[in-house]
């Protein structure tokens, strides 16, 4: 084979390999990009869930005997890795959310978790850390946050084999945030609470049930009173905007009587000192009509 002949194919052989190795160096930049995000690897909205869960019914048992999470326990929020960005979230109303790390507001809690992602992401945990949003599977994020919603077939196809799986894992993560300093009451009061607050829906007749359900009805009886005035509004308005342009009781409204004849054409009356021009008629003897013949 020549020298021009082997030419292409040595090209050929080149860009390949230099294809290969500026995919590969892709590859490696994005995963490190993902790494170096924990929002990427740990999902915040998720791990909200399960500590509103954790804060809102296990808490109150736990501070009223007076004891604490175990310090190993895989939902600790001492140990969520985003404990010191949602600690400096300032919620001055439904619509106004500050970051007090600098003082920037927000419209939503949203746009205030990607301030915390792109200008202070050096203020999340590090070290001994837990993402909250592991245990999701066993406190149902999706449900309790409404992002899912079951059909016929969830509810139909729902097996208690795959439910006894959850409720084992779920009675595992309970064993483990309960110090083991505590009385025998203590633990029990502890476990059945817990267990009563997460572990209890993981049954195909509770799983899509939510825990905090009275949220959900002061919310859509919100709604309904909301929607009820604004129909009543529109029919109320409807009405009058008919009545006063449309119908009969509306202030333009003719009150002369109309007939089924038509009207003559008006004709100009002559001015004051005009004389009318009337056309002389033809004198009529006794005992003639109007064409002047004898009846």
């Amino acid at each position: 084979m020549s020298m021009v002949q082997q030419m292409p194919c040595n090209m050929l052989r080149s860009l390949n390999i230099s294809l290969s190795s500026g995919l590969f160096n892709l590859l490696i930049f994005l995963s490190l990009y993902s790494m170096s995000s924990p929002e990427k690897v740990c999902q915040r909205a998720k791990s909200r869930v399960v500590a509103k869960v954790v804060r809102e019914k296990m808490f109150p048992v736990f501070n009223e005997l007076g004891v604490k999470l175990n310090p190993s326990c895989p939902f600790s929020l001492q140990r969520d890795v985003y404990a010191l960005q949602e600690d400096h979230k300032v919620q001055e109303g439904s619509s106004r959310w500050t970051c007090n790390f600098c003082g920037k507001s927000f419209i939503s809690e949203f746009f205030l978790d990607r301030h915390f992602e792109n200008r202070h992401p050096d203020s999340i945990q590090t070290g001994d850390i837990v993402c909250l949003a592991d245990a999701c599977d066993v406190f149902r994020c999706d449900i309790i946050s409404g992002v899912a919603q079951p059909d016929y077939w969830d509810i139909a196809l729902c097996l208690e084999s795959d439910m006894q799986e959850l409720l084992t894992q779920c009675q595992t993560l309970v064993e483990a945030c309960i110090p083991s300093e505590l009385t025998k009451n203590e633990t029990d009061t502890l476990k059945g609470h817990m267990e009563s607050s997460v572990c209890s829906f993981l049954t195909c007749k509770k799983y899509w049930d939510r825990p905090f359900e009275e949220d959900y009805n002061s919310h859509t009886a919100l709604y309904v009173v909301l929607t009820t005035m604004t129909i009543f509004g529109i029919i109320i308005y409807n009405f009058v905007f008919y009545n006063y342009f449309f119908s009969d009781l509306g202030e333009g409204y003719d009150l002369t009587p109309r007939t089924k004849y038509r009207m003559k054409k008006y004709k100009k009356m002559p001015a004051s000192g005009d004389s009318l021009k009337v056309s002389p008629q033809p004198a009529r003897h006794r005992g003639q009509n109007m064409e002047g013949h004898p009846p």
